[in-house]
């Protein structure tokens, strides 16, 4: 037997992860909005969480990058959410302030597109998230005992088909109201706000 025939081989370091070679998948959400006002017609996606000159931008949006989800994630939403959503601290709601989120919720036409060509991917109505016969009751102490019912009678719109963003790609859309806004969510500047979200997977890559 030859010598070199009794010295092992040293083996080649493993390879250690972090992640999965295919990187890292969780439960998340995307979501985008804007500060209620009078305007009828509103742009979805147009600003980062980090944008000092839009108030709010943190409780609106969770984008870090104006229309994208960034170059190393991709995401596919399987359910959309609408919600009209007090942004001051402490916000008390009377009853008729109520009826007015819920006529803006009813009133809106949600579009979303991506690409740079802005293919439009769905449209969706508010009335999806309304209960057959909707109202908020005249008295505060109903209002209030009535949230998880009249107030909030759904919560969720599920998608007929996932809705895959992939890295980098633009994401966008409108949201339309097809009747005045109550003056009642815009009398206080940024006082109210309107959210778009998408709830789904996330997959990061390593």
């Amino acid at each position: 037997m030859a010598i070199t025939d009794s010295v092992p081989v040293a083996p080649s370091a493993p390879v250690l992860r972090s992640f999965g070679a295919g990187g890292q998948q969780y439960i998340a959400d995307i979501w985008g909005g804007f500060n209620v006002s009078a305007k009828l017609v509103n742009p979805l996606f147009t600003f980062r969480a980090t944008d000092t000159s839009i108030p709010n931008a943190e409780q609106l949006t969770n984008l870090t990058e104006a229309q994208k989800i960034g170059s190393t994630m991709e995401f596919k939403a399987v359910q959309l959410g609408l919600r009209v959503v007090p942004l001051a601290s402490g916000a008390v709601l009377d009853p008729a302030v109520a009826e007015d989120m819920k006529s803006l919720l009813a009133s809106a036409v949600v579009t979303l597109t991506y690409g740079s060509n802005e293919t439009k991917i769905g449209e969706f109505s508010g009335l999806h998230l309304m209960a057959p016969v909707d109202y908020v009751a005249a008295d505060a102490t109903n209002t209030c005992a009535a949230q998880n019912g009249a107030i909030n009678s759904a919560s969720w719109i599920n998608l007929k088909e996932p809705v895959c963003i992939e890295a980098n790609l633009n994401i966008g859309g409108t949201v339309k109201f097809t009747r005045p806004v109550p003056a009642s969510l815009y009398a206080t500047e940024n006082t109210f706000g309107f959210v778009v979200i998408m709830a789904g997977l996330k997959v990061v890559k390593s």
